[in-house]
């Protein structure tokens, strides 16, 4: 019963955080939600531009700690076998649907396009980008990624096993390609507030700071492969890279 408990637990988690996604989705390009980036009104500007800093900074600290090797470590030793990334993905799905919940709209307007030509290719590049992360998670093991890998091993008794490094697919053209599908779908917008701005500049800024951090962790955890991995694929642009003979 246990067991069944904790497989119920990371497909809860796992159906929170698609939502929470599929609802980021929709937020940030103000189509098919009830609460958009730029819905609804706000007054004055310093209040709510603090208020959602506060909030962007917040979402990002607990997602920045929560991803470090010693916090998973001394995590789970607190919680059951296995739940590790599905409580992961669980607060991520709810840290999403607060700061939505919270935000405040900050509606002037940067830019703006108007031709349906540009405004079509740019909805396009921005779905892309969404499209890269997703195809991301699947060349790395989507499931894994999601936590229902692990509840499953917990449920059949079986070792938790990491799914080791790959460079294969799109892991083979960009190190972060999920990171570079999230700067593209803060920066592709046809219509570009203040609010949004915001956002954008917030999530790229935590991108550049946590990267390097985070290719910490994997050179000390794969060593030598992934140094040489860093060598011969760029962090985020999918160009050729030259190595040095």
């Amino acid at each position: 019963m246990k067991k069944i408990t904790l497989l119920s637990y990371a497909l809860i988690a796992y159906t929170v955080g698609m939502a929470s996604l599929l609802y980021l989705m929709g937020f940030l390009i103000n189509l098919y939600v009830p609460k958009s980036i730029d819905s609804g009104t706000t007054e004055g500007l310093w209040l709510p531009l603090f208020s959602n800093m506060g909030l962007l900074v917040a979402y990002f600290a607990i997602h920045s700690v929560m991803a470090r090797p010693w916090f998973k470590a001394a995590w789970q030793r607190i919680i059951p076998a296995g739940t590790e990334r599905s409580t992961y993905i669980l607060i991520s799905g709810v840290t999403v649907f607060l700061l939505v919940l919270l935000w405040q709209p900050l509606t002037t307007t940067i830019w703006l396009t108007e031709n349906p030509i540009a405004r079509n290719l740019i909805i396009t590049l921005y779905l892309g980008g969404w499209t890269l992360m997703t195809l991301a998670t699947f060349n790395i093991n989507h499931f894994a990624f999601f936590g229902l890998q692990q509840a499953w091993a917990s449920l059949r008794s079986q070792r938790q096993q990491s799914p080791g490094f790959s460079a294969r697919y799109l892991y083979a053209l960009t190190r972060h390609p999920i990171s570079l599908g999230w700067l593209i779908v803060m920066w592709a917008t046809p219509a570009m507030s203040l609010g949004h701005l915001l956002m954008a500049i917030v999530a790229t800024l935590y991108i550049f700071i946590i990267t390097p951090v985070e290719e910490a962790d994997l050179v000390a955890e794969i060593g030598d492969d992934y140094r040489h991995y860093q060598q011969t694929v760029r962090r985020f642009l999918p160009i050729p890279k030259k190595v040095a003979q």
